[in-house]
């Protein structure tokens, strides 16, 4: 057995609880016998570090060689909401790859949060507790007790009842006389009989732990409902009518959701039920502060089934706390599993998470299959639905051909002749849904160690997180976070089904990967030899720093082309004319006829506007070997520029929205979305600038 590191690509024997970051490894197996958290992994097969129902992983072999637990922190395990809707895409993604579905049927599929109307409903133990709340307080204003008659020295004063064997102790106690007289004394304390009420009895422990409980359900649905609520909120800002936010990137990402639910109908519904729980809720908390729960010591146990006593079956308000608790006990029996099915549960939630990032991809490429998403305009070959180890899938489009592999070990390999490649890789670990910045920054830390030493591949960590919980982070932490434009060639990108802007994020990776390397790259270079003489003849090239190196400047006009094609032939019957000696020169000139052909095919993919991905026009700058591209189409522009503060090269996309939305406070994938590369900020002389993304200054 071997511990995988799949950002490394690393083997090791064995791995320490500090290295742990969940999602990182996977267990490989040869031909031995090995246990995760206690069930058996086939031989020759590979498994993620997955935890139990306690949040630890033990492992072992069949021979005793190999033994380790390891505890994960609780909070790199994502929520029940979040873990359910990730599950859901693996169950879409099986049933369309056993039903032989298309690209189409896949790309269909909203990456938010399923069955979002249900989520938001009341749930049938909360209609239940509110409406049988009266009793359970009614049940801690009057409880029901049992008497308890203790002897205690009171006294004289207090003394209400006399104890049988009061004279006795009397007697023998000459401290409790007051004083003595003639025939008899007079007592300073007498032992008396006491009344205790005894409150710490079977059926108010039961409803002391039911109110514990209930207080803990509406906390975690009250949370769920206020993510789902500003998801939907975010949704109905998008779906009207806004100034700041680019029209291209709004349609896109109203796409999402425009054919599951009506935004403002679903947010209204969620803003219902947060008030009847939150209304439950104010009255819960009341209860702690009665003198029933505060008599009521934690440490008593009490069963998922309660014993059916006489004051829990008949009492006019004990049988209440007997309904709202199999009430209770209903719901929670969903959530406690055997460990079979937690394990069975946890391998599909990390199959799940890897099946939304690649729905994430495949959007981002194509579009979600509507005139108002096309993606990057990109169509795939073959028409199928992958699966992790697949074949390669082919996609061609106006920026050129590309190619998107699903590894074995869960990442996304994304490729395109001349640049460097992007690999994805899905961690489940939620970084930074903690308050915890000292773990962030360690894990952090651990990631940007960790990543290959491979200048070929760029490396995008993808883990589940949303832009809330960024912003609550930190600068320190958020700048590490996100931070696509970084020169860098790791990044960390938060995404999630709770996210609405999740696509556009991964739309505005891929915008950088490709037509950010694509447009630093410029002038592109052809190794070619062309004589000096017919050089000076070629008007869109020049020379470059290495022998036969040559760069090209822009596509040849077409009379430019037919001017070197004659002029060519020219030299080519020139060179024949000289018999065998010029055959060397004759092969070298005829090498040259696709000359023209080369070059265009060099420059085209610079031509493709980045925002309508229609053919524009290009510029060169020879003075600083920057080039801008123009779209009479969508009247955007892009290319590089040289920064004025550190005077390094950097590329940009300018639409004329970016002139207006410089001073913008709202995040760039929430207005631009994929459509800059360069961040857009605001100069002094009001002229439109970009954050450069070396020296990150406004320039």
């Amino acid at each position: 057995m071997q511990f995988w590191n799949r950002l490394t690509g690393s083997k090791l024997k064995e791995i320490t609880d500090q290295s742990i970051i969940l999602g990182q490894w996977q267990i490989i197996t040869e031909s031995e016998i090995i246990y995760l958290n206690s069930f058996e992994l086939a031989p020759h097969s590979r498994e993620y570090i997955l935890p139990d129902a306690a949040n630890r992983c033990s492992f072992r072999s069949d021979n005793g060689n190999i033994n380790g637990n390891i505890q994960l922190p609780s909070c790199q395990i994502p929520s029940d909401i979040l873990s359910e809707s990730l599950r859901f895409f693996a169950e879409q993604l099986n049933n369309l790859a056993s039903n032989s579905a298309s690209w189409q049927d896949w790309i269909k599929i909203s990456p938010l949060v399923p069955e979002i109307e249900n989520k938001i409903e009341t749930f049938s133990l909360e209609e239940t507790a509110e409406k049988h709340f009266g009793h359970i307080e009614e049940v801690c204003r009057r409880p029901r007790s049992y008497l308890k008659m203790e002897t205690e020295k009171l006294p004289v004063s207090r003394a209400q009842r006399i104890s049988p064997h009061a004279i006795e102790v009397l007697a023998a106690h000459t401290e409790d006389w007051e004083r003595r007289t003639f025939r008899s004394i007079v007592p300073k304390r007498v032992l008396c009989m006491v009344r205790e009420d005894l409150w710490d009895i079977y059926e108010n422990q039961v409803t002391v732990s039911l109110i514990d409980k209930l207080l803990e359900y509406i906390n975690r649905r009250i949370q769920q409902v206020t993510t789902l609520k500003k998801q939907l909120e975010e949704a109905e800002y998008l779906s009207g009518t806004t100034n700041d936010i680019y029209w291209r990137n709004q349609r896109r990402i109203y796409q999402l959701w425009g054919n599951q639910f009506d935004a403002g109908t679903t947010a209204k519904k969620a803003e219902e039920t947060l008030r009847k729980l939150q209304k439950l809720q104010h009255k819960l908390r009341a209860l702690p502060d009665t003198d029933l729960y505060k008599a009521i010591p934690r440490r008593a146990a009490i069963g998922r089934t309660l014993k059916r006593t006489n004051i829990l079956v008949n009492d006019q308000h004990y049988r209440y706390v007997d309904v709202l608790w199999r009430e209770w006990s209903l719901n929670q029996s969903e959530k406690v599993k055997p460990a079979r099915q937690v394990f069975e549960e946890n391998q599909q939630l990390f199959r799940g998470f890897e099946s939304f990032c690649f729905l994430l991809l495949a959007i981002a490429l194509t579009g979600s299959g509507s005139d108002n998403d096309k993606g990057f305009a990109f169509e795939i070959l073959t028409d199928v639905v992958p699966k992790p180890g697949c074949d390669v899938l082919q996609f061609r489009g106006a920026l050129g051909e590309l190619s998107l592999s699903w590894e074995a070990e869960g990442s996304f390999l994304v490729q395109s002749e001349g640049i460097n490649s992007l690999r994805f890789v899905p961690l489940l670990a939620t970084l930074s849904a903690t308050n915890n910045h000292e773990f962030i920054a360690s894990a952090l830390q651990t990631l940007s160690s960790s990543q290959q030493n491979n200048n070929q591949t760029h490396t995008c960590v993808i883990y589940p997180g949303t832009e809330e919980e960024i912003q609550k982070l930190p600068d320190y932490l958020q700048q590490k976070i996100n931070l696509i434009t970084h020169k860098s060639s790791f990044k960390i990108l938060p995404v999630s089904p709770l996210d609405i802007l999740s696509v556009e994020r991964v739309g505005r990776m891929i915008q950088w990967w490709l037509s950010g390397q694509r447009y630093q790259s410029y002038p592109p270079t052809l190794l070619m030899k062309i004589p000096d003489n017919l050089l000076t003849k070629i008007g869109w090239l020049e020379k470059g720093n290495k022998t036969n190196q040559f760069r090209v400047l822009r596509q040849p006009l077409p009379q430019e082309e037919q001017n070197f094609k004659t002029y060519l032939e020219q030299k080519i019957t020139a060179a024949k004319a000289q018999g065998a000696k010029a055959r060397g020169e004759v092969s070298e000139l005829e090498e040259l006829q696709d000359l023209p052909r080369h070059a265009q095919e060099l420059i085209q993919p610079l031509k493709v506007c980045p925002v309508c991905y229609s053919k524009g026009s290009l510029t060169a700058q020879l003075d600083s070997q920057c080039f801008r591209g123009d779209c009479g189409g969508c009247g955007s522009f892009w290319g590089t520029r040289i920064c004025g503060n550190c005077s390094q090269r950097y590329p940009f996309i300018q639409s004329s929205f970016i002139e207006n939305q410089a001073r913008s406070k709202s995040s760039v994938d929430r207005t631009f979305g994929r459509g800059v590369l360069a961040i857009p900020c605001s100069s002094e002389n009001s002229q439109t600038a970009f954050t450069c993304p070396h020296c990150n200054k406004c320039s």
